[in-house]
């Protein structure tokens, strides 16, 4: 019967029905011809929604959101513009650098991607900048939110592998810096071959100074999360309320930015985004329910015995098939429809399901830049004004780099498992 589950779930996709729908009709149509009873089934669903670690993606998401809302996300960019102002392609790093710290705040790529447009493609664009290179640098530099804690992807990840939610965190900050890196190299060398200016003239000591005050406390943000999962002041879910508590203080009581129009806003784009992630969430539980009374995992992992695949082959495909997936599908419905028939697999090779979910989590991202889907693609192009075809023109230097970085995470397992080792 699973594959009756399979060609209705595909010919669904076909007809573009969202994912989430085509999931529940595809699972309704098991579950009638198994004669299972479907208020059971419904009771579950729910079930499967009141999770406490699965709590934690609304209240990153709010944190993100109150961030932008307090003006965190202005004064960082001024911070940085300063700092870095003197290099080729000094915007562009600056884009970058603010990515990273906005990164540790909101685990959302795309409320990231968002802001990052909004405040920096105008401002590019202005010093010379092409509008699809300013563009393809914001959405890439939003692939960071995923990868550096705290992450809404490794939330998800965790809960369906049993994974430690900690320890993905911690594993996820090295691969999510190199991003950075990656990008930092790849700005300076067009930027050099095409001229592109710096940003001001030399900042003093003052305005710098200055600067930095403003900035400091949206820093310490990703420290305090951090840090307090770390020393294991609190879990990750207890992390996000935190978060959410510190934004408010600071737009509260430093920047005094925030009033009660501004936080209904804030509120509101909070729900809609959890909304759109918890249904998704509910209508896969179902489907894994059915790979799994399905002996779907089992099904793999015999296949990949007889044919004696060894692991280095069978994370090359994996990587294939998901980076296929990511181009048609959003990468929540990935994670929730592929890990529950991979974890067993993964576990039956020897590879730690903590370096899997990284380079799942990593892989998944270029998914979002890539058409047809390409979620960061589409939130960049719509706020910049600019082509698909021209983000993807300019989009090939960033492409190459972060497929070689996710070599580099894949068969390189010290890069996510080093730190937790070290912290654990």
């Amino acid at each position: 019967m699973f594959w009756i589950v399979l060609a209705v779930f595909i010919g669904l996709m076909l007809l573009r029905v969202r994912v989430a729908f085509a999931l529940l009709a595809a699972s309704l149509v098991y579950f009638v011809l198994a004669g299972v009873p479907l208020d059971i089934v419904a009771s579950r669903i729910i079930a499967t929604t009141q999770s406490f670690p699965l709590l934690a993606i609304p209240l990153f998401i709010l944190a993100g959101n109150l961030m932008n809302a307090t003006g965190m996300t202005n004064r960082l960019f001024r911070f940085a513009e300063l700092l870095l102002g003197r290099i080729p392609g000094a915007l562009g790093h600056v884009v970058v650098s603010v990515g990273m710290v906005m990164a540790g705040t909101s685990g959302s790529a795309i409320a990231d991607a968002a802001a990052l447009s909004r405040v920096a493609i105008p401002e590019m664009e202005r010093l010379g900048y092409p509008r699809a290179f300013s563009a393809s640098i914001c959405a890439f530099a939003a692939t960071m939110g995923p990868l550096i804690p705290p992450s809404i992807m490794f939330i998800v990840y965790g809960w369906l592998a049993n994974v430690s939610i900690n320890r993905l965190f911690v594993a996820g900050a090295i691969p999510g810096i190199l991003v950075g890196v990656f990008m930092f190299v790849t700005i300076y060398i067009i930027s050099r071959r095409n001229s592109y200016g710096v940003v001001a003239k030399r900042a003093t000591s003052q305005e710098v100074w200055q600067s930095f005050l403003d900035a400091v406390w949206a820093m310490v943000m990703p420290v305090v999360i951090l840090g307090g999962i770390v020393i294991g002041a609190f879990t990750a879910t207890e992390a996000a309320a935190v978060a959410v508590g510190y934004a408010l203080l600071v737009g509260l009581l430093v920047y005094r930015s925030l009033n009660l129009p501004i936080m209904v806003g804030a509120v509101q784009e909070t729900v809609r985004t959890s909304m759109s992630i918890m249904f998704v969430v509910a209508a896969a539980y179902p489907f894994g329910w059915i790979l799994t009374a399905e002996q779907v995992p089992l099904a793999l992992l015999d296949a990949a015995t007889a044919l004696s695949v060894s692991p280095a082959v069978v994370l090359l495909v994996v990587n294939l098939v998901l980076l296929l997936l990511g181009m048609v599908m959003e990468s929540t419905s990935i994670l929730l429809i592929v890990v529950p028939a991979l974890v067993p697999l993964m576990k039956a090779l020897g590879v730690d399901l903590v370096h899997f979910g990284v380079m799942v989590t990593a892989n998944l991202l270029l998914g979002t830049i890539t058409p047809p889907f390409g979620i960061l693609m589409f939130t960049t192009c719509a706020i910049g004004k600019v082509s698909t075809v021209a983000f993807q023109k300019a989009s090939v230097p960033f492409y190459i780099a972060f497929l070689l970085l996710l070599l580099l995470v894949t068969y390189v397992p010290a890069v996510s498992l080093w730190l937790p080792s070290v912290i654990f």
